[in-house]
């Protein structure tokens, strides 16, 4: 059977020193299916890392959401856990499969599927199902929404768990069809010992085609990021697709209304697939994201009470940043870089929403960053660009970061994590 790999690296945050950082050998972790993509990070209910990701079958050909608990002390993943109910579950990098937890123990797999034989290609559902005894058994899948026609499309979800231990989830709809330019923004959240409740419309006129970031911080706010498609008056009407921001205080009642967190007046007709990243650094919001409007590239602010800092570009070559916070204050930030950047950038009816699949990845770099208050403190290349790594990850552990990526190849795929000391 074919081993199919994540590129994985554990990097440890030690006291500052002056020397280069130190890589230890690295070492492999195999998978029985024929192919694995979307690694996401999440954690269990007791704090332990864990990391989920998408599986191929090599005997139905169909993809699986699978998780795996992290142990810190013995650096490596424990059993791996499959949910049957999530056969056939799309694979799509900005809308990966995912594991949240409550606070109670109860494990919730999130993840979407296509609706077969549909006029609308990118047709699809968002399903979840439930695990009441640590992974061993799990629900039938129900829908996340309230709407479950099989005309329009919904995906580009994301999870948090809020501070009363129950979770949040926000996700793109297209069930407004015509009547609106883009997607729409939803928001549900379980309620205790049950699923989700009923669904409610956050926004109108998304990007159909990004990733939605939704962050709860230890206050007990929720941080919600996404793209948004915006008609500002000063260009006379015409598109731009920047990203905006809404907090909620209050465990999802209500949200603020939408808020620029910068004014990039990026004028696209497409969709960019890179959704923004958020972090909470000693109670400052802090954001990272891309953009082609003026210079192209990743771009970091935090939070002020009048809005958001005037953007600071972190690359002009990176794609797909995920940042976290670390105990110091200070953020890290991981994304891919390639010498020649070629951005996805996709035409579709904005009627139809709905799940998208990436082409193949090209030579990229997975470079890790140390950021204070957005401006870069230090920059580590985790990886040599010349392989396929794409959509990185990481969480923090005791100090230290666990790293993930996607590397794709001809033949199959490999890993490494290793430890990175001395930073």
């Amino acid at each position: 059977m074919k081993k199919i790999y994540f590129s994985l690296v554990i990097v440890t945050l030690l006291a500052a020193c002056k020397s280069k950082p130190v890589i230890n050998e690295a070492k492999a972790l195999n998978t029985a299916g024929i192919a694995a993509v979307g690694p996401y990070f999440t954690v269990d209910h007791k704090g332990n890392p864990v990391l989920c990701w998408s599986e191929q079958d090599g005997k139905d050909s169909l993809y699986r959401l699978k998780y795996a608990v992290y142990d810190q002390q013995k650096e490596q993943f424990g059993k791996a856990f499959t949910v049957p109910p999530s056969a056939g579950c799309g694979v799509s990098a900005e809308s990966m499969a995912k594991i949240a937890f409550k606070d109670d123990g109860t494990v919730i797999a999130i993840f979407a599927k296509r609706f077969p034989n549909e006029k609308n290609p990118y047709a699809g559902a968002i399903y979840y199902s439930m695990s009441e005894n640590e992974g061993k058994s799990w629900s039938d899948a129900r829908f996340l929404h309230s709407d479950t026609s099989h005309t329009y499309g919904r995906s580009f979800f994301d999870v948090a768990k809020l501070k009363d231990g129950e979770l949040a989830a926000v996700w793109l709809d297209g069930r407004y069809g015509k009547s609106i330019k883009g997607s729409a923004l939803f928001f549900s959240r379980t309620e205790k010992g049950k699923g989700f409740a009923t669904d409610y419309c956050l926004d109108k006129g998304t990007c159909e085609c990004c990733r939605t970031d939704l962050l709860s911080d230890k206050d007990g706010n929720l941080h919600l990021a996404y793209r948004s498609i915006i008609f500002p008056n000063a260009l006379s009407g015409k598109q731009v697709r920047d990203m905006v921001y809404k907090l909620s205080t209050d465990n999802g009642k209500t949200f603020t209304p939408a808020k620029l967190i910068s004014n990039d007046n990026w004028e696209i007709e497409g969709c960019p697939h890179s959704g923004p990243s958020l972090a909470v650094a000693n109670h400052t919001l802090q954001a990272v994201w891309f953009t082609a409007g003026g210079s192209s590239g990743l771009y970091a602010t935090s939070a002020v009470d009048s809005g958001f800092r005037r953007r600071n570009l972190i690359t002009a070559s990176g794609k797909h940043p995920q940042m976290v916070a670390l105990v110091d204050g200070k953020t890290a930030m991981v994304c891919e870089e390639a010498e020649e950047m070629e951005h996805e950038h996709m035409k579709m009816d904005h009627s139809k929403g709905g799940m998208m699949k990436h082409g193949p990845a090209g030579m990229s770099k997975i470079i890790l960053r140390i950021l204070k208050d957005g401006n870069q403190e230090k920059n580590i290349a985790l990886t040599d660009g010349q392989q396929a790594d794409n959509h990185a990850v990481l969480t923090p552990i005791n100090q230290g970061l666990l790293v993930a990526w996607l590397r794709e190849g001809t033949t199959g795929s490999t890993i490494y994590y290793a430890g990175l000391k001395q930073l």
